[in-house]
């Protein structure tokens, strides 16, 4: 590699172990380590902060390299959100007929980061004005997928405005989350149910019964996880059914069994409730698995209602059934004849969670310039992509992003508001750079 101290060969093993491995940046550097010294001549060491470098590096050429113009493009849209006062606006995309050519769930080698945009304010017209940056490197898209946020569903909107072409979709996940919030919301026994598992959980984790203590809901987005709860409720049941017929013949112990019992037995009011909840989660995931392999087209809600009529066993069920259809109707209604949209933004989700790994083992949550990772995430990570980065994106230009995007970020802060001790040696965090 030109001007770099070394081979392409070691920044690759770097990258690949951080990014799909995934391992820390201090274990990557010992294995490149460890690794290199297989070669004659190799014992290429780099310490973490230069692979670090090299992760920004690639991440801001993915931001910023030229992307061909097009008609055909879609957008992925969403915010990340952490501890401090931004919210960073988040735009990938791809070219809607290479995936009409193969209709599938997207990976994150199938999309390019198109905008990055840390936000201390976002309203609609702010999310407008970004977006309208996004056109400078694509041209107008053809779709944007959402999932359905304030701030983004007004900024779409207003965007739209001069681009009547334009089809705005909604995230299928997101719509399920909440087709089943405003039916289990409703239904007392659901928050009997919630109460009895935490219960469960607190009175089992300390035990010899632990291996029965339920899952927990998500705090935010608690409606996007119900399945694993419900596939407990119903497991639990089964598991006190096997017990009583063991205590009868006298192989399990007394005591615990007398402790699973008292724990666990106010599931048995709620066995017609979870088959009815396993119905309606049932047809939640048919339809989420369709809309992701298959995006909306004209026959979407004919081939969506045959798959969904034989799952739907029950009022409730068939109540979410006709709701999805209802649904997919307007959504299908935005493609044109013969053409398929996207009707997921998983990948996004998913890309922005490996983003929040990456940064939770680097610093206090706080947004720094860890979020230029999202670039080096997505794509093809080949050679010659890497030995593009590291010619034409220099240490400099990625402080001087982040000097013009970040300002001085919660880590530099808590730096100056929390001095090391004077004679105190400043822990690893403390001798991390302003970034």
């Amino acid at each position: 590699m030109p001007r770099q101290h070394y081979s392409l060969g070691a920044i690759g093993w770097f990258l690949e172990l951080v990014l799909a491995a995934p391992c820390s940046q201090r274990a990557a550097a010992t294995i490149v380590g460890w690794i290199s010294r297989l070669w004659p001549g190799g014992h290429q060491t780099p310490c973490a902060n230069a692979g670090r470098q090299w992760l920004f590096r690639l991440g801001l050429y993915e931001l910023t390299r030229p992307q061909e113009r097009g008609d055909d493009w879609v957008w992925l849209v969403d915010h990340t959100v952490q501890l401090g006062p931004h919210k960073g606006l988040v735009v990938i995309g791809l070219r809607l007929g290479a995936w009409q050519a193969n209709p599938r769930p997207l990976e994150h080698q199938d999309v390019r980061l198109l905008h990055l945009e840390p936000m201390e304010h976002s309203d609609g017209a702010a999310v407008r004005r970004e977006l309208k940056k996004v056109v400078a490197r694509t041209g107008v898209p053809r779709q944007i997928v959402s999932d359905g946020g304030t701030d983004l569903k007004k900024g779409i909107e207003l965007f739209r405005q001069a681009q009547p072409h334009l089809a705005h979709t909604y995230d299928i996940t997101h719509k399920v989350a909440c087709l089943l919030k405003k039916e289990l919301e409703a239904d007392p026994a659901w928050e009997r149910f919630i109460t009895e598992s935490n219960l469960a959980r607190r009175g089992l984790a300390l035990t010899s019964a632990g291996f029965l203590v339920p899952p927990a809901l998500k705090t935010k987005a608690r409606y996007m996880n119900l399945d694993s709860l419900v596939a407990w409720g119903r497991k639990a049941l089964a598991y006190l059914k096997r017990l009583r017929r063991r205590r009868a013949k006298r192989a399990t112990a007394a005591a615990e069994v007398r402790l699973i019992e008292a724990r666990l037995k106010g599931l048995r009011r709620f066995r017609g409730r979870l088959t009815e909840w396993s119905t309606l989660l049932a047809v939640a995931q048919a339809a989420e698995h369709y809309v992701r392999y298959h995006g909306w087209h004209a026959a979407a809600q004919a081939e969506l209602r045959r798959r969904l009529q034989g799952l739907a066993t029950c009022s409730r069920s068939r109540r979410l059934k006709n709701r999805l259809l209802q649904f997919a109707a307007e959504q299908a209604a935005a493609a044109r004849p013969g053409e398929r949209l996207i009707g997921s933004t998983e990948v996004l989700e998913s890309l922005i969670g490996k983003y929040k790994r990456l940064q939770n083992l680097h610093s206090a949550h706080g947004m720094t310039q860890m979020i230029l990772a999202l670039g080096a995430i997505v794509g093809r990570r080949c050679g010659e992509t890497i030995r593009q980065a590291l010619t034409h994106i220099t240490t400099r230009h990625v402080t001087d992003w982040c000097r013009t995007h970040l300002g001085q970020t919660l880590q530099s802060r808590r730096l100056h508001a929390f001095p090391p001790e004077q004679n105190q040696q400043p822990s690893n965090t403390m001798r991390k750079g302003s970034f």
